[in-house]
């Protein structure tokens, strides 16, 4: 017998993490191959794959070229899609109700693609095309399944990573995306709920967002997550009057998914789709053992002055032009 290919060696497997060791960029994967990316969020999926003591022992470890070679041999196609977010807003629901459609593969808020939007941070040598070149393995990589399941790919991006979508953009210039939002006061007391770990300076660049790391560490938390909030806004904003995408409203949730989001996307659904849909819909999205539950309200009322008053200084006019976008535009791509 001949020695195996990449291709053949790496099927059925996932890569799960990027990380630096020796200097050197490298991949960590787990045996996938029967298991659906169906939890809220993609490390929830590993952890769940991980309890198999046999998935545990026998692992690869790849420097990241192993990814390019796979590409190489075997080409992905593009995602069907990009859901970016401002946090909070109703993403993950999204990414839920595509997820419970058994041809979709959804691939939400990765850890290998955060870490590889991050690599230049970590190694200041690493380019925007090194980036975009791993980022298109990494995400070919992430979606292929070995029983030929899974004809569309829909990868969910986490909050902050809003700000790469150019070089994103770079790396699948055809892929269609949308961008949810919500009211900023909503979101931003979500933020003092249950902090993400972007809210915490130090965790990413602050120039990411304008601001330089001694400011970053002396501002209020309200503040710095303002900041982070708004340079995701503007840069959802600047990409959308580019080459344009679908906004998505909140409160248009969960009809828009089956609505407006499935035409942009060309997607038509069938009954057993919507049904399907409808039911992932009525679950908490980031706690599907419990049902949903309205909250808009109970946020509104918990709001400090600190956070009204970050809105209205920084987030509100630019939820006020997305909104303005989102009510001219069309629900099918040009």
């Amino acid at each position: 017998m001949g020695v195996k290919t990449i291709s053949e060696r790496l099927r059925g497997w996932s890569p799960i993490r990027f990380y630096w060791r020796d200097g050197q960029p490298t991949v960590d994967w787990c045996l996938t191959d029967d298991i659906r990316f169906t939890d809220p969020f993609f490390e929830q999926t590993i952890t769940r794959a991980m309890q198999d003591p046999f998935r545990v022992l026998f692992r690869h470890r790849t420097a990241i070229e192993a990814l390019g070679e796979l590409e190489a041999q075997n080409p992905a196609a593009a995602p069907s899609g990009f859901i970016y977010h401002m946090s909070r807003c109703g993403s993950t629901l999204v990414a839920q109700m595509l997820a419970a459609l058994p041809d979709n593969v959804v691939i939400s808020e990765a850890g290998p693609i955060d870490a590889i939007l991050q690599a230049n941070r970590k190694n200041p040598r690493v380019t925007d095309q090194q980036r975009s070149d791993w980022l298109r393995w990494m995400v070919g990589a992430l979606g292929r399944r070995p029983d030929g399941k899974g004809k569309r790919l829909f990868v969910k991006l986490d909050c902050w990573q809003t700000v790469e979508m150019d070089l994103i953009r770079q790396a699948f210039p055809a892929t269609p995306w949308i961008f949810v939002y919500r009211d900023p006061v909503e979101v931003m007391v979500s933020q003092f709920r249950q902090p993400a770990y972007w809210t915490l300076p130090g965790t990413l660049d602050p120039a990411r967002f304008g601001m330089d790391p001694q400011s970053a560490l002396q501002v209020p938390r309200e503040q710095f997550c303002g900041r982070v909030l708004q340079a995701t806004l503007q840069a959802a904003l600047d990409r959308y009057q580019k080459d344009g995408g679908l906004l998505v409203a909140y409160q248009n949730l969960p009809d828009a998914v089956w609505d407006s989001v499935g035409k942009f996307l060309g997607i038509t659904f069938s009954s057993a789709d919507l049904e399907l849909m409808k039911g992932a819909a009525e679950l908490d999205a980031k706690n599907p053992y419990y049902a949903f539950v309205p909250d808009s309200a109970s946020k509104q009322k918990e709001a400090s002055e600190a956070i009204r008053r970050v809105c209205e200084e920084m987030l509100n006019p630019l939820y006020q032009k997305l909104e303005s976008c989102r009510l001219s535009q069309r629900s099918v791509p040009p």
